[in-house]
């Protein structure tokens, strides 16, 4: 209290933030021994290489002064008073209290420095990059408050520290696909804001594919016209969406204000479906061609041996090269079709024409090399630019001036490194395609199938090979969007996967924790909730049915998540809380309810809440007689969205099959829906409690249903279970035929197996 009444009645300013600054000292060091201080409050990411905690603190105020030694410090002392508020535009020089951006020469380009003392927090760096990710550490350093919207405070106190700190990878990236699924300007910019308070530095965005051209190229309006909307065949249309140049020029000038170079990625020779619709002549088949928002392997690709591709190409890319000031431009070069290739006299021509004999590669893939040498020759020598390509430009040979992006097989791009090659390393079996499964799938919205956890993609070692070391330049996390119908899903897809991304970028391998990174991902998380992010929460896994049903006494539930955090429950209807009780190593119920169980992350965030139905089933349900042999199959035209559609349907197919296999996923197209419902009877074997599983929309069993799939489950049947008497019951399957999600539902098998 005397302390306290020092600091009130003293009219000496300076005195009083002096006693405040001793006073929390004392309370935070005599409250956090063994260095708890430490490990609690400062919680950088990336991790710096040299981080240096110091006695003291500094304190942030209105009478806070904020200078600079150089012209350019002007652009950062207003970026770090927009972000603290309280620093007066008008605020009287403070040399007891102040922020210096400082400019000095012996630091490297992206190099930083901050050294603060009680007095003083200085940030220095030789150049604006450098400054600015040393602005972003500091930022860092201030509570996850700063952060939200509505939060704002009258002083903020900084733990004294000393940190220098700088890149271990030049490359720093991610890949957002905004072709299959479109964002707009402003959800782009948001992202590229996260971006930069990660020092992640490269925005590789993905223009053109099968599914949509998704930028306006004056010379060639039809691209936009035709190929920036696509029919879903689900009675709706998805665009038009995309970019007008001005678009992009706001992108990249936000972009330019942190730090982010925008690489635009226009595909070639492959996934280039959107360019034939409006040019089909570009084409070995001549299409006519349609937009589909349709996700799969496209046969039809751009014609080869046609001068006119050549001259289309030249045109787009000369337009793209003056819109964007990146020194790459990407050409993909990835999974492209030779099928029609082989059939083309104009590809066989131009093959005859360059003497192209099998042998290692074949004639097709060494026309694809040609293809490509062109390009690339054109992007070097006209545009001055540099070529980016997927690691299947290497086969037939490539310029070494070609930079390979590495997807497939980790190995393909060490190989390319010991070739002289400069690699960006993007490996999807090492986790970094970010439209793969990071939890269990029973319980992950749809995705690509593989598994990406945030601990692979964080311990992922960029350069195994010391051979190799010097060529492999980055690493870039892919954001696929096939599955990704909004930002919102993008989001939950794209963290806190990015956050692990940008910290192996950044670190080596003796800096990288993942315990510790793990502690300070909570104040990451904090500070992407305050800004309105919708980041990934593991959901409780480990049951895979979506109810549980047992005839004993009790039944044990016993659930986890990825990441191994706690996890609330409730039994009793309710929704479950932070304060709800915590779920147990072993749960053991002696009732039928509605289990609703939740994972806790820091900052009194939930994750969306899992429910599992628990049925008790004393009995089993009785056998009934089979009233007919063989399935019956009732067929209706038209498209059935939902479950409340079914009633309407009118059935022109009414007949007997002898198996499911009879009529199944070959007699269907998605171009033409329609409802399909089979129905009969199943033998059991023995009376006891089954799982049933499918992919179909609804499976009902002994007039029960069992599995209801309104949405796309990709990789992932649903399960059920029930207890059954031994004998026969019925069953009827409901099977859909259209596109969820951009996924035809005829490419599932239409069956269902028990066990």
């Amino acid at each position: 209290m005397k302390i306290g009444y020092i600091l009130v009645s003293t009219n000496n300013k300076f005195l009083m933030k002096k006693y405040l600054i001793i006073w929390l000292v004392l309370l935070f060091f005599s409250s956090c021994k063994n260095n708890n201080f430490y490990s609690k409050d400062i919680s950088l990411i990336p991790e710096p290489k040299q981080k240096e905690l110091k006695e003291g603190l500094f304190v942030i105020d209105k009478s806070t002064s904020i200078y600079s030694n150089n012209a350019h410090g002007d652009e950062f002392i207003d970026l770090v008073k927009n972000k603290l508020k309280i620093l007066s535009d008008n605020s009287q020089e403070n040399n007891n209290n102040y922020i210096f951006i400082e400019f000095v020469q012996e630091l490297t380009d992206e190099e930083y420095i901050i050294d603060i003392s009680p007095e003083c927090a200085k940030i220095s760096a030789s150049t604006n990059t450098g400054m600015y990710y040393g602005i972003q550490s500091f930022f860092q350093l201030l509570p996850t408050e700063i952060d939200h919207p509505d939060k704002h405070s009258d002083s903020y106190y900084l733990p004294c520290i000393y940190i220098r700190d700088y890149p271990q990878m030049e490359y720093r990236g991610i890949l957002i696909d905004v072709c299959r699924h479109f964002f707009s300007v402003d959800e782009i910019k948001k992202q590229i804001a996260i971006m930069g308070s990660l020092k992640l530095n490269k925005l590789h965005l993905h223009l053109t594919d099968n599914q949509g051209w998704r930028i306006e190229i004056k010379k060639y309006p039809e691209l936009i016209n035709s190929s920036a909307i696509a029919e879903t065949y689900n009675g709706e249309k998805y665009g038009p969406y995309y970019y007008t140049q001005d678009d992009i020029r706001e992108i990249i000038s936000y972009a330019n204000l942190h730090h982010i170079e925008v690489i635009p990625e226009i595909e070639f020779p492959g996934h280039s479906l959107s360019a034939l619709v409006p040019f089909p002549h570009l084409s070995c088949s001549g299409g006519p061609f349609k937009s589909e928002q349709v996700f799969g392997f496209e046969e039809n690709v751009f014609c080869v041996g046609n001068e006119d591709v050549y001259t289309f190409m030249q045109d787009v890319l000369t337009e793209i090269a003056g819109l964007f000031p990146s020194a790459y431009i990407h050409i993909g070069g990835d999974e492209c079709s030779k099928k029609h290739w082989k059939l083309c006299p104009k590809c066989q021509s131009k093959a005859k024409e360059l003497g192209l004999k099998e042998g290692k590669h074949s004639v097709e893939e060494q026309l694809q090399s040609y293809a490509i040498h062109r390009i690339q020759d054109f992007i070097s020598s006209k545009l001055n630019k540099k070529m980016i390509g997927w690691h299947e430009v290497l086969e037939g040979g490539i310029s070494k001036d070609v930079t390979i992006m590495s997807w497939r097989d980790p190995q393909i791009g060490y190989s390319a490194a010991k070739e002289g090659y400069k690699v960006i390393m993007a490996p999807m079996p090492e986790g970094f395609y970010l439209c793969d499964y990071q939890g269990g799938v029973e319980v992950e919205p749809a995705a690509s199938g593989e598994f990406s956890s945030l601990k692979q993609l964080y311990n992922y070692i960029p350069t195994p090979e010391p051979d190799c070391k010097s060529n492999i330049i980055g690493l870039e996390a892919c954001a696929w969007t096939e599955w990704c119908p909004d930002v919102k899903r993008l989001e939950y897809m794209m963290y806190p996967r990015v956050i692990a991304l940008a910290e192996n970028a950044w670190c080596n391998q003796v800096q990288k924790d993942w315990t510790g990174f793990q502690k300070r991902l909570d104040s990451m998380q904090n500070r992407l909730k305050y800004q309105g992010v919708n980041f990934h929460i593991p959901m409780p896994e480990g049951v895979t049915t979506q109810n549980r049903v047992f005839n004993q006494d009790t039944v044990v539930i016993q659930l986890e998540n990825s990441r191994s955090l706690p996890m609330v429950y409730t039994i009793d209807g309710t929704e479950p809380t932070i304060h709800s009780t915590l779920l147990p190593n072993r749960l053991i119920l002696d009732h039928s309810c509605c289990l609703k169980v939740a994972t806790v992350a820091s900052g009194n965030l939930l994750s969306p809440v899992r429910l599992i139905d628990i049925d008790k089933q004393e009995k089993p349900i009785k056998a009934v007689q089979a009233s007919f042999n063989g399935i019956r199959l009732k067929i209706a035209d038209g498209l059935f969205k939902t479950d409340k559609d079914y009633d309407r349907a009118i059935f022109h197919t009414d007949t007997i099959i002898s198996s499911l296999a009879d009529y199944n996923k070959d007699k269907f197209d998605y171009r033409r829906p329609s409802l399909a419902v089979y129905s009969g009877f199943i033998h059991v074997s023995e009376t006891k409690v089954y799982t049933f599983e499918s992919n179909v929309d609804e499976l009902w069993i002994a007039n029960k249903r069992l599995i209801y799939n309104p949405t796309s489950s990709r990789f992932y049947a649903q399960k059920s279970q029930i207890f059954l008497e031994k004998g026969f019951h019925q069953f009827k399957l409901v099977f859909s035929n259209r596109l969820k999600e951009g996924f035809a539902t005829c490419w599932y098998d239409i069956d269902f197996k028990y066990y």
